[in-house]
C-alpha cells in the first residue's frame, strides 16, 4: 500500500542559476519541502481520522449549487480531494477511482453510493474549473459530484477526514488519499496512492452498504440486501456477477427443514391417534 504523498508540480526552472550553485539549490528545495510536509505525521493523522464523523461542511458544486455533507448521509460516500490544476497525479487518481466506481456500481447499483471529488485549491478550483476537470476525466453524474468551498470549510473537511496538503511553490504537496465514509458520515477506510485495484474500494463499499445504519434515510430494501449478498467479483470479466449458490443453499436448507417438520408432525398425529384407539 503506497502511503507516500505525491508532488504534482513541475520542476522549477533553473535559468540564470550558476551551474555550481545548482546542487546547493536542490538541497535547499528538498529541505524546505521536508519541513513543509511531514509524511509520517500526515499518514498518522490520516489513520487517526478513521472512526471520526465528518462535520457538516458547506460546499459549492460544479454547477453552482450548495452542497452540504449531511445530504449524503444514509448511504456510503467516497471522498476524493484533488486540485484541478494538478498536471498528473490528481487526474490519474481520478481515473483509477472511476474504474473502481464502475465495478462497485455493478454490485450496488448506480445510486448505491455517492462519489464526492472536492477541489481543495480554493483560489483556483472554481465551479468552471471543476466542470472542465470533470469533462477531461469523463467523470461526474447525478451520483458523482465535484465541489469546492471556502477555505475554512475545506480545512474542516480535510481535518475530519485526515487529509493533509500544503502549498508549495504555487502548487501543493498532499496525500494521495481516497476516503470511504459510511452511512453515518464516519470515516471507515483510507486508500492511498493511485495503484489500488477496483476490489480495494468495491468490497469495502459493499460491506459498508450492508452494515450501515439506515437512520435518517430511506432503508435498504430486502431485495437490495439479497442482491448484494448474491454478487461476487469475477476477475475474468472484471465486474461483479450474480451468484445464486448462496440463495440456493439457503432455499434447500429451508425446504429440508420444512420437510422434517411435516414428517415429525405427521408422526406425532399418528401416535396420538394410536393412543386414542
Amino acid at each position: 500500500m503506497a502511503s507516500h504523498p505525491q508532488d504534482c508540480r513541475a520542476s522549477p526552472a533553473a535559468a540564470g542559476v550558476p551551474q555550481a550553485l545548482l546542487p546547493l539549490l536542490g538541497l535547499l528545495l528538498l529541505s524546505s519541502r521536508a519541513m513543509a510536509f511531514d509524511e509520517a505525521a500526515a499518514l498518522r493523522a490520516s489513520q487517526q481520522a478513521i472512526g471520526t464523523e465528518a462535520r457538516n461542511v458547506s460546499l459549492i458544486s460544479s454547477v453552482g449549487e450548495r452542497v452540504r455533507l449531511e445530504q449524503f448521509r444514509g448511504r456510503p460516500l467516497v471522498l476524493s480531494m484533488i486540485y484541478t490544476s494538478c498536471a498528473g497525479i490528481c487526474p490519474l487518481t481520478t481515473q483509477r477511482l472511476a474504474a473502481a466506481v464502475r465495478v462497485a456500481r455493478g454490485a450496488l447499483g448506480t445510486d448505491g453510493f455517492t462519489v464526492l471529488s472536492v477541489g481543495f485549491d480554493t483560489a483556483r478550483d472554481t465551479p468552471q474549473a471543476l466542470r472542465e476537470f470533470a469533462a477531461e476525466q469523463r467523470v461526474g453524474d447525478a451520483h458523482w459530484i465535484l465541489a469546492t468551498g471556502a477555505p475554512e470549510q475545506i480545512e474542516t473537511l480535510a481535518h475530519d477526514t485526515g487529509f493533509w496538503f500544503v502549498a508549495a511553490s504555487g502548487s501543493f504537496d498532499h496525500l494521495v488519499q481516497t476516503t470511504l465514509l459510511d452511512a453515518r458520515g464516519r470515516v471507515v477506510l483510507q486508500l492511498y496512492g493511485n495503484e489500488f485495484s477496483p476490489l480495494d474500494l468495491a468490497e469495502p463499499l459493499r460491506k459498508a452498504a450492508l452494515g450501515a445504519p439506515v437512520s435518517g434515510a430511506a432503508p435498504w430494501s430486502l431485495l437490495s440486501k439479497v442482491r448484494l449478498l448474491c454478487t461476487v467479483y469475477d476477475a475474468r470479466l472484471g465486474r461483479y456477477r450474480t451468484d445464486y449458490s448462496l440463495a440456493l443453499s439457503i432455499l434447500i436448507a429451508l425446504s429440508t427443514l420444512i420437510g422434517l417438520l411435516v414428517i415429525v408432525s405427521r408422526a406425532w398425529r399418528n401416535a396420538a391417534r394410536g393412543e386414542i384407539m
